[in-house]
């Protein structure tokens, strides 16, 4: 004994010094210095290499392949989709296997004795056993709850709609990540060309402030007028550093976005123009409505979450019930004393919580007035996302009535500047007059381009709060190109559409129109359309066979598209590219070989 006593007291004290032994331990330097490389390792491995201009489609695509907050959303709803088979695994019944070791280290003798007139007789000296000094064990068990497995259905899919719900938000990060970029690219746009106009204006004014200096200290002019004339070309330096500032902002802020290192060099397939093309939204504002609420990411959480608490109640109904435990094993024991070593067991068993009968009105009004709860934020989403719908339309609107005026303003900015510029070759006027008008030239294009960001980006917040852009694309296309129906109810479409060929034709005869209708035809076969001439960039544009084509040569792509049709039996207008395997339409590439010709012009 005093042997066991002492093994009891070394293994008791070992544990005690180990835990009084415990003490903080900081990062040493050279691991935080190793996990610091590793981070930047693995940020640098994020980006693909630039091998090209980038467009818009492709920003976004690095943007949504790199977000680092996307990609938690990302791993937020691959672990609530993992949680839903651990929550299944709940309602099987559980297997339990055990072994088991026992040792003493005298036998367990007893005695039994007579017991009368309530009270046992005396002991005696006959003892017996049962049971061996050392013992072992072993069984395998299984009981399943069917109360359980009801609720851990119920439970399952509970956790399926919050998996739905993570996917929701990670949907919706996507929506405002395209709506970032869309906003930055736009304004990098506006960047990369500005900033190439300042340094050489920066450049004549120091050098004019040096001139002006100079004449200064030679007392050759008046010295208010020359510091007149230094304090403006100060207000001009100023005015540069601050746009110059801003400008590089807006490239950092996209390469931000679309997960490059800082200072990585790229350029942009947009560039800086003196007129765009503007956006057009001719979708009925009550269509736009009825489709944000079938399709915003915030509705759709909300209505699963709804469908959570409704779960909720029958789990609660479910719990007042009795649960039924089913049971049965098999096991084994080695004593010798045992007739039987081995056994097979089974059973049943009830059993009930009355105080989940007694407090279940509680939760019933707790889980209902959640779902109570869900329908009115449902009811005040809706509310708010058409207002957001009804903003963004005016928004873009606005936002296509200040690019009009900043044109008009580049115009006059442009044209004053011209007239200065030949003034200033005649000695008409000063310096500072042309280095004024160049700055109001160059702030002025800025406007313009800045204008069309907004555009842009007022644009990208009508497809956001719609919830869907692929759908609100085609809409668009499908408006802009719709065949009129009360054309069709007199005439057949084939013969509508031949009409409108040649309405065309007439009309590019009679016109100075800077391209030539050159063959009319159709496709061959369905097919999608090519985002780029490459036959692994498809642009997810269907094409159905027997279209009709026109083909024209010279400049159309900045043409006014909506004159011609495009529905059923299509009018598709191609355009002669460089390469003669592919022609050029205004939604993407379709390769010859997949039209037919019919005439030539």
């Amino acid at each position: 004994m005093k042997k066991y006593n002492i093994l009891i007291s070394t293994i008791v004290s070992s544990f005690l010094l180990v835990g009084c032994s415990v003490k903080p331990k900081p990062f040493l330097p050279e691991y935080i210095k190793q996990d610091v490389e590793n981070n930047l390792e693995q940020l640098n491995k994020l980006s693909q290499p630039i091998t090209k201009p980038i467009s818009l489609d492709e920003a976004i695509n690095r943007a949504i392949e790199n977000n680092l907050s996307k990609k938690l959303d990302l791993l937020s709803s691959a672990l609530e989709e993992q949680k839903i088979d651990i929550v299944a695994f709940e309602a099987l019944p559980s297997l339990t296997a055990k072994a088991g070791y026992s040792e003493r280290n005298n036998y367990a003798a007893s005695s039994s004795v007579p017991f009368s007139n309530g009270k046992p007789g005396n002991p005696t000296n006959s003892y017996s056993v049962s049971q061996e000094k050392e013992s072992t064990t072993a069984g395998v068990g299984f009981s399943w709850n069917m109360l359980d497995f009801g609720l851990s259905y119920v439970r399952a899919n509970q956790q399926a709609d919050r998996f739905l719900i993570a996917k929701e938000k990670e949907l919706k990060s996507i929506h405002n990540i395209k709506e970032e970029v869309r906003n930055a690219y736009y304004q990098a746009v506006s960047a990369d060309e500005l900033l190439k106009s300042i340094k050489p204006i920066m450049s004549e004014v120091e050098l004019a402030f040096s001139d002006s200096e100079k004449i200064t200290k030679l007392n050759i002019d008046s010295p208010i007028k020359s510091l007149t004339y230094q304090r403006e070309l100060l207000e001009v330096i100023r005015s540069l550093n601050t746009l110059e500032e801003n400008l590089l902002k807006s490239k950092i802020e996209l390469a931000k976005l679309m997960g490059l290192k800082p200072g990585t060099s790229f350029e942009l397939a947009e560039k800086i123009k003196d007129k765009y093309d503007l956006p057009i939204v001719e979708i009925p504002i009550e269509d736009l409505e009825k489709y944000a609420l079938e399709n915003r990411s915030e509705l759709q959480e909300i209505r699963y979450q709804e469908r959570i608490s409704q779960a909720e109640v029958k789990a609660i109904m479910l719990k007042m019930l009795p649960g039924i435990d089913l049971n049965a094993g098999y096991s084994v024991d080695n004593n010798n004393y045992l007739l039987n070593k081995d056994w097979v067991s089974y059973g049943a068993n009830i059993s009930w919580n009355l105080m989940n009968v007694f407090n279940s009105s509680l939760n019933q009004k707790l889980a209902k007035t959640q779902i109570e709860l869900a329908k009115q934020q449902k009811l005040a989403l809706s509310m708010a996302i058409i207002s957001q719908v009804h903003i963004s339309i005016l928004d873009f609107e606005q936002s296509k009535k200040d690019y009009k005026l900043s044109e008009k303003y580049f115009r006059v900015a442009k044209e004053i500047y011209k007239i200065i510029e030949n003034e200033n070759a005649l000695d008409i006027n000063g310096n500072l007059s042309l280095i004024k008008e160049k700055l109001n030239y160059l702030i002025s294009n800025l406007r313009l381009s800045s204008s069309y960001a907004k555009v842009q980006n007022s644009y990208g917040k009508i497809i956001s709060s719609v919830g869907n852009e692929e759908y609100f694309k085609n809409q668009i296309q499908e408006k802009d190109y719709l065949i009129d129906s009360n054309t069709l109810e007199t005439t057949s479409n084939e013969q509508v559409v031949n009409e409108k060929i040649e309405d065309t034709l007439e009309e590019d005869k009679q016109s100075e129109n800077s391209y030539k209708i050159e063959k009319i035809g159709y496709v061959s076969t369905e097919l999608d359309l090519m985002s780029e001439t490459n036959i692994n960039s498809t642009s997810n544009r269907k094409i159905k066979k027997n279209q009709k084509v026109i083909i024209v040569k010279g400049d159309f792509i900045n043409q006014d598209w909506t004159r011609f049709i495009n529905s059923q039996n299509e009018v598709l207008i191609l355009q002669e590219d460089n390469n003669p395997l592919w022609y050029r339409t205004k939604n993407g590439y379709i390769m010859s070989k997949y039209l037919k010709i019919e005439n030539n012009n």
